[in-house]
């Protein structure tokens, strides 16, 4: 059973150290570029490298791989998992940007895929929308039928705050029965045991604040932390998380071989995609100790429809304790 999401005061400290992009400081560097789709600049450019790209690579990136959605079975042993939650499958899926070549037809296909999965929960990872909040309205019927044993949860991405929607995207996860995690957690229980969902706000256009995400659990309550951008897992890692699922990165969306990804989001340039472990400060950590972050190379796409040697992804994980 799933408790209520917690959520206490916004003016906690850690909450005024992470400023929103605009304030004063950020978590990361740099400025929030705002592709969007609806600029006649951005069509332009979008068609011009499409139409390269498709040239180059035989319409393979374009109209091939984007719908080659590969699921990826990851198995983590992890220190003080729960015992009664051995086993435990969660499906992660991530950066859907819908309105963006996404819709009901591809949701539809992710909906059955999962359902094979057999999910305990259901976890996903930022960035619903590309910009508007219309398109995700005709899919809540496809993500209401989205059913896990524990439930469903979801963080916002930065693209969700993009259209100034954010509200209207935060209504519609809620009609579709998914629970969404601000700065909050939920605590489910099993054979006497506990296990945490935390979630995140965006670490681009929001404020996160780990501290407040955790404030009321018990230390030793096992954690999994929901939060868009991978590379807060270095500013995540010293609260005592499990587990760290992210998306934003897609991976880098096109990649080469011997280069890797040839560009990735700003909060995405260190862990870019799969399983990386943190190495905060340059202190070498085991993986015993130290906090594994899992990058998701999400389902949608953004800013290119193209996709290459980057397939699209739905992960599956089964959770077990680190026997000694």
């Amino acid at each position: 059973m799933a408790e209520t999401p917690r959520q206490g005061s916004n003016n906690s400290p850690s909450q005024r150290s992470h400023k929103a992009p605009g304030a004063e400081e950020s978590v990361f560097p740099g400025e929030e570029k705002d592709h969007d789709p609806s600029r006649r600049s951005f069509l332009l450019r979008m068609v011009l490298m499409t139409a390269g790209a498709s040239l180059l690579t035989g319409g393979y990136a374009w109209l091939w791989e984007p719908r080659r959605l590969e699921i990826k079975q990851v198995e983590l042993k992890l220190p003080k998992f729960p015992k009664a939650f051995d086993g435990l499958r969660v499906v992660q899926f991530s950066d859907a940007h819908l309105g963006f070549h996404t819709g009901v037809k591809e949701m539809k296909k992710l909906a059955a895929t999962m359902e094979q999965q057999q999910p305990d929960l259901i976890c996903f990872t930022g960035d619903i929308v590309e910009r508007e909040a219309e398109p995700m309205r005709e899919c809540i019927p496809i993500l209401a039928s989205m059913q896990a044993k524990y439930g469903k949860f979801a963080v916002l991405g930065n693209h969700d705050y993009r259209g100034g929607q954010q509200n209207e995207v935060t209504t519609m996860f809620r009609e579709a029965g998914f629970t969404l995690l601000r700065n909050e957690h939920v605590v489910i229980e099993q054979g006497g045991e506990r296990l945490a969902i935390a979630g995140l706000d965006d670490a681009l256009t929001g404020r996160p604040d780990p501290a407040q995400a955790i404030k009321g659990l018990d230390h030793d309550v096992w954690k999994l932390l929901l939060m868009h951008e991978p590379d807060y897992a270095d500013i995540a890692t010293p609260y005592g998380f499990g587990l760290q699922l992210s998306g934003h990165s897609h991976g880098g969306q096109v990649r080469f071989p011997w280069i890797g990804a040839l560009t990735t989001p700003r909060g995405s340039h260190k862990y870019v995609q799969g399983l990386y472990y943190t190495d905060v400060q340059g202190v070498y950590y085991t993986t015993q100790t130290q906090m594994p972050v899992y990058v998701n190379r999400g389902f949608g796409m953004t800013q290119l429809p193209i996709r290459f040697l980057c397939r699209p992804e739905l992960t599956v994980f089964e959770l077990k304790g680190l026997t000694t």
